[in-house]
């Protein structure tokens, strides 16, 4: 390979490092900061290490300063669990994190203290020697195989996530969204196996391969959540659909229709469409009208008129006090109901007030309350 590419492709690499550090920091200044937050910011933490490392191999100055290989193994063995839980955070984000995932950085854990005491107790020469003899003869060195089944069990995860991507590919609703996060996951699968084969090959043109790809990744990350806002509640919606239309083919789960329900009326917000019928719910949980209607008087005490409206006159409740200033017949339309008598009797049904002497109330519980 031509030195001019070589030289253009460390620059894309040196880039990616410091773009991959820049939004990992971006990820914990977030005002509201949640799990899935502190594992994208390990996802790229563990990005632009590696990308760093590939940086400072290539230049020769991880030998000379063997400081700067700190937390290279330990984001080996991080980044493939810290990628994982944040895609199942995400796809996933009613079920609670399981202790068994967590325990899976237990190895970066270990590795994180064998670093430490690498670098505090292990003098720098003995440092330095220790690093050029890995570097320069790595299939004679017992440490490629650490890095070897580091390397392996980030591969692993990846093939998890590529296979939870492919559940819904099938979807044309997010067909789009699916295919760039299959896109990521391929790439990065290749992305590893070329840094695995130019460190053992002792091949710089390969291991900048490596580095270039994920820096791609990175970047057509950053532009998809630019793009797609929604990106992964998209996607989870589908997922969701997807594994309740499997569990039906079980038998009927009144559990699983529960959670679906909870789930169009919540997350979707169906109740809006107002030519919503039993039978469009019960196209939508995969079941018979006869069924939906059953399961509703017998599991839910109610029919599903009465089911669909307590949701539109909850969020028009919602509306009249959040938005004062919105006109009532707007509001009437909004959350599903297709004329303003309709809504002013089921409002008052539900509240014992219309909604106009609703929003009149709370305005002035709300005067007195401040006067007070």
């Amino acid at each position: 390979m031509p030195d001019v590419i070589l030289r253009i492709l460390l620059e894309i690499v040196t880039f990616g490092a410091g773009f991959s550090l820049v939004f990992a920091i971006a990820q914990i200044c977030r005002k509201d900061l949640g799990l899935s937050n502190y594992l994208n910011f390990l996802v790229f933490l563990g990005n632009a290490i590696i990308q760093l490392m590939v940086v400072l191999k290539i230049t020769n100055t991880v030998q000379e300063y063997p400081f700067s290989s700190f937390l290279s193994l330990s984001a080996i063995f991080f980044i493939g669990p810290a990628n994982y839980l944040y895609h199942r955070i995400l796809l996933d984000p009613d079920k609670p994190v399981p202790v068994k995932l967590k325990i899976q950085f237990a190895p970066a854990a270990a590795a994180l203290a064998f670093e430490i005491l690498f670098q505090l107790l292990v003098p720098l020469e003995l440092k330095q020697r220790y690093l050029t003899e890995l570097i320069r003869s790595p299939l004679q060195h017992w440490f490629t195989l650490v890095l070897a089944s580091g390397a392996v069990f980030s591969f692993g995860y990846f093939l998890i996530m590529l296979r939870l991507g492919l559940t819904v590919l099938r979807s044309q609703t997010i067909r789009t969204q699916v295919l760039i996060l299959l896109a990521a996951f391929v790439s990065t699968l290749v992305s590893i196996a070329l840094l695995g084969l130019g460190f053992i090959l002792e091949s710089d043109p390969i291991l900048l391969m490596g580095g270039t790809i994920i820096t791609i990744i990175n970047v057509c990350i950053f532009l998809s959540n630019m793009r797609y806002p929604n990106f992964y509640r998209i996607i989870e919606s589908e997922i969701k659909k997807a594994k309740y239309e499997r569990s039906l083919l079980k038998g009927l789960d009144t559990e699983v229709i529960f959670e679906r329900l909870a789930d169009l009326m919540g997350t979707e917000k169906i109740y809006t469409d107002f030519d919503l019928s039993l039978e469009g719910l019960a196209q939508m949980l995969s079941i018979s009208p006869h069924q939906l209607s059953q399961f509703m008087n017998e599991r839910m005490g109610t029919n599903f008129r009465n089911y669909i409206n307590s949701y539109r006159i909850e969020e028009a409740k919602k509306i009249l006090i959040n938005d004062s200033d919105k006109n009532i017949l707007t509001i009437c339309f909004d959350v599903g109901f297709n004329s303003k008598s309709t809504f002013n009797h089921c409002f008052k049904k539900y509240t014992d007030k219309t909604p106009s002497e609703f929003r009149l109330a709370y305005q002035q519980e709300k005067k007195s309350g401040t006067d007070s």
